[in-house]
């Protein structure tokens, strides 16, 4: 990203980040009550409620419907014509907050959605991408969380990754050499309320129902 945008927001240590998927009433609430702030990735900004106002709306802002409209609401826009980087990893480089739930990246272009998905693994961030059924995240290199009993359990490994340990799996985990031309671990299921999960280096990708996305926001 260019020094002209080099810029410090002004946020809480977690935020909110909505983009132009499309995002329900329920999951925006649900993620407003345990985050701080509220930023929009450009046409992000399309889906909020009339009275929900975005601290920041950034990216080339190309797909943000009536500008002034947010402006004279409050919002700061921050426009930047890079066409080398999505609005995602725009706003993901410019906020600087400890965690982030970003909404509305995951139900529509797949090509979109794949973006996300590199940006995850190059950022190594606590950043949980949230759609209707799944929360998806860069697994840290040790994830303990207590979750029901048989909820849901997939790594996606986004490089090769040859040690990974679990406690609490159904399908072990521990001879496998991860590779997403290789072995994956989709559709794996907890049998005991803590499980565990570590690895060495970084690049896989958890991904667990939304309905526990509170359980994990709060364990890391």
């Amino acid at each position: 990203m260019s020094k002209k945008f080099e810029k410090i927001l002004e946020l809480g240590d977690a935020v909110t980040l909505v983009g132009g998927a499309g995002f329900s009433k329920t999951l925006l609430s649900k993620s407003l009550a345990i985050t701080d702030d509220l930023v929009a990735a450009d046409g992000g900004a399309n889906f909020l409620p009339t009275h929900t106002v975005p601290k920041y709306i950034i990216g080339d802002l190309d797909s943000l419907r009536s500008p002034e409209k947010w402006v004279g609401k409050g919002s700061e826009l921050i426009k930047i014509e890079d066409q080398d980087s999505t609005d995602f990893d725009k706003c993901t480089s410019l906020i600087k907050s400890k965690k982030i739930i970003a909404l509305g990246f995951m139900e529509q272009r797949l090509d979109h959605f794949l973006a996300v998905c590199s940006s995850l693994v190059k950022n190594r961030r606590l950043i949980f991408v949230v759609g209707k059924r799944d929360v998806m995240f860069h697994l840290p290199k040790n994830l303990s969380v207590k979750l029901p009993i048989n909820s849901r359990v997939s790594l996606f490994p986004m490089n090769e990754i040859k040690t990974v340990e679990a406690v609490g799996l159904k399908y072990p985990v521990e001879k496998l050499q991860f590779s997403p031309m290789g072995k994956i671990g989709t559709s794996n299921v907890s049998t005991k309320e803590n499980i565990r999960i570590s690895y060495d280096d970084s690049g896989m990708l958890g991904i667990f129902s939304s309905r526990h996305l509170d359980i994990l926001y709060n364990s890391m």
